[in-house]
């Protein structure tokens, strides 16, 4: 596989997906279901909650986070996996409880201290300007709001499966935490499990 298939291998089925066979993978993320647990153990979300995702994929995180808080909000950078996250959110929508749009999670669109509560799962690594991300992801929680985040730490299978062979962008567990404080945020815990899955969970 040369490089240029390659790279557009990735961004049509995990970077930025597209295409029936995304549509389908991503309306059904068995791969990710657990991720998406530890995301919602971590936040222990309220109905008072108000709440956003960066890379909102398919929509189903932000469909669970629906079940709990007031207010969810999502953002992805693939017009198809926005357009499938809207279906599978479309009565929260109608009714006024969530919103999701297409865009760029370093520019985030919504106003200082919006949210309670944000998440990002298992996209991380795929994005180009992440000190920025994690800036937006706290400039838009409230004093207080917390923030959890999944993606693949730079353990030494992890750099060989994912970074040297899929070019992932891969942080240590003290570079991730050291981000996440210049980000703004004041208490934050980093650790990553099983070799390859980086928790983290930061409050403003």
């Amino acid at each position: 596989m040369n490089a240029g298939w390659r790279q557009r291998f990735i961004e049509r089925t995990a970077s930025k997906p597209s295409g029936e066979w995304a549509v389908r993978r991503y309306n059904e993320p068995v791969a990710h279901y657990r991720s998406f647990r530890t995301i919602l153990e971590m936040l222990n979300l309220k109905q008072e909650d108000e709440y956003f995702e960066m890379g909102c994929g398919g929509g189903v995180l932000l469909r669970q986070a629906l079940e709990q808080v007031s207010f969810a909000a999502g953002i992805d950078h693939s017009r198809d996996m926005v357009e499938l996250s809207r279906k599978n959110n479309a009565d929260a929508i109608a009714s006024g409880r969530a919103e999701i749009l297409e865009g760029n999670v370093a520019a985030l669109p919504w106003p200082d201290g919006r949210f309670s509560a944000g998440a990002s799962a298992n996209m991380f690594f795929f994005v180009p300007e992440p000190q920025k991300a994690l800036s937006e992801a706290c400039r838009v929680l409230r004093p207080g709001g917390r923030f959890a985040l999944i993606t693949l730490g730079d353990s030494l299978p992890g750099k060989i499966i994912f970074g040297w062979l899929y070019k992932l962008r891969l942080y240590s567990d003290a570079r991730m935490e050291k981000m996440l404080k210049e980000a703004g945020f004041s208490r934050v815990e980093v650790h990553t499990r099983r070799f390859f899955y980086q928790i983290c969970h930061a409050v403003k």
